[in-house]
């Protein structure tokens, strides 16, 4: 039976993973995932969409119950194996309003209605042979069959599986569905593509749109980053005061406001990566995100320590951005500094990186404007060359966490790297890096006035490092 959207029914034993399997797949995560036996009682279809598209259905079905018993019957009813579907179709007609074989019906209903087969075994438990009555049946249906052996526990069995399931299913794949990435599902998508041929215009056209959604995310997770990098960059606080009244006594106030909203932009530009990638009902319990990176905040000094740019790279940097602007007096008088310029320039440029370094919070410049009798005290932007790294690091750590996050988890998600997975940033290319540290000098320099073109520079950048990460 030929369908315009690819349908498959995921099949199974109780408390086999089917119904995180559908959550991965379909990126739901109000997808109802339940460690009680039989909390999936009815079948459920749910829609993968991108842009209103509807690109396949996946149907969470109840699991087997009465296999063996269903079995017997349909052998009891076959008069030829080339009758062997018509059989199957008497058998949901038979029990559809009785109290038998409840769940066997109910999940072979969407078989014979032309949906595919993806039949799910645990890998963490050994095979067993009552399990062949269940793929008995499915073969019966005669529709197109693939088998996922997901591991729920810590043993793996997958080689007692995979000689009983080649007998019955033309695929069988090893799938995590804790563990799923957008290049499993364009997989998945391959291999049924090879198992039905009316199936395979309208399965190219889910995967093509696939692929062309993974380049839409990876581009607006550039613009994601390149905004958040230039609102902080650029940011300043003020706040006006009497004209007798003493600066000193409001500068807490304005670095605790200062500080508070660059954590709030980048908590916003988080759950937009959030929302890019579905995941609506994700908890993320920031008290308990991990040590180094996620249990100290945007400005706590550990969170130096361990994420931006070494020391020595920063250096680097500063040394370059310091020769480059010394050649230009070189330039100016024509040579006649013998590079002087260029030396001079690079120590300074080094000499103030170490200097700025240090310096985890923006002072308050003071700068104090006479208004009707008022004051204006302004702090900002960020001074700290290292402050853009440590905001693309973080950003990065967390956009990978995301990206690669099943929706069938339903824990509290703490966000965090192994150690040796830290400071992304100092992994870039150097030309790379020097890119960046001159977008990040123009965009200091500039404020934020004339960013357009500087944003999609830095978008151009990053949505290189995204891909490539």
């Amino acid at each position: 039976m030929s369908i315009d959207v690819p349908k498959f029914t995921i099949i199974g034993r109780v408390n086999k993973g089917k119904s995180s399997i559908v959550s991965t797949l379909s990126e739901d995560d109000s997808v109802i995932i339940d460690s009680k036996p039989g909390s999936t009682k009815y079948c459920q279809e749910f829609p993968f969409r991108i842009d209103g598209k509807t690109l396949m259905i996946l149907i969470d079905t109840p699991g087997f119950r009465e296999a063996p018993r269903a079995l017997a019957w349909l052998r009891a009813h076959e008069d030829s194996v080339t009758n062997r579907r018509e059989v199957v179709s008497k058998f949901v007609r038979t029990f559809q309003n009785s109290d038998e074989f409840v769940d066997e019906y109910r999940l072979l209903t969407p078989i014979l209605n032309g949906a595919g087969i993806l039949y799910v075994v645990d890998g963490a438990r050994s095979f067993r042979k009552n399990y062949e009555a269940e793929m008995e049946i499915l073969r019966w249906t005669g529709q197109p069959r693939m088998a996922l052996i997901n591991k729920i526990g810590e043993n793996d069995f997958s080689d007692e599986w995979r000689p009983a399931l080649d007998q019955y299913f033309s695929v069988v794949r090893s799938f995590n569905a804790h563990h799923v990435r957008f290049v499993d599902r364009i997989r998945l998508l391959e291999a049924f593509r090879e198992l039905h041929e009316s199936w395979r215009e309208s399965i190219n056209v889910s995967i093509n749109h696939l692929k062309s959604e993974w380049e839409r995310r990876q581009r607006v997770t550039a613009n994601i980053f390149a905004n958040l990098l230039i609102d902080e960059l650029t940011y300043q606080q003020e706040i006006t005061i009497g004209k007798n009244e003493d600066p000193a006594f409001q500068k807490y106030k304005i670095e605790a406001r200062f500080h508070d909203y660059l954590r709030s932009r980048e908590r916003k530009a988080r759950r937009a990566i959030e929302h890019l990638y579905q995941h609506l009902k994700i908890q993320i319990d920031e008290d308990e995100l991990a040590v180094p990176v996620y249990e100290q905040d945007l400005f706590a000094k550990s969170t130096w320590n361990v994420l931006g740019l070494t020391p020595k790279q920063l250096i680097a940097l500063g040394a370059v951005a310091g020769a480059t602007a010394g050649g230009i007096l070189d330039a100016a008088v024509g040579g006649a500094s013998f590079m002087m310029g260029t030396l001079l320039g690079g120590s300074v440029g080094a000499a103030s990186v170490l200097y700025f370094s240090t310096r985890r919070f923006v002072s308050i410049d003071n700068i104090i404007e006479m208004l009707q009798g008022s004051k204006i005290i302004r702090i900002g932007p960020h001074k700290n060359p290292n402050f853009p790294w440590i905001l693309l690091d973080r950003a990065l750590l967390h956009y990978l966490n995301i990206r690669d996050l099943a929706h069938s988890r339903r824990k509290k998600i703490s966000l965090q790297s192994e150690s040796n997975e830290q400071r992304l940033v100092k992994n870039l290319e150097s030309m790379q890096r020097k890119e960046l540290n001159r977008l990040f000098s123009v965009i200091r320099k500039k404020g934020n006035r004339e960013t357009a073109k500087i944003q999609v520079e830095l978008e151009k950048i990053l949505r290189e490092i995204v891909n490539d990460i």
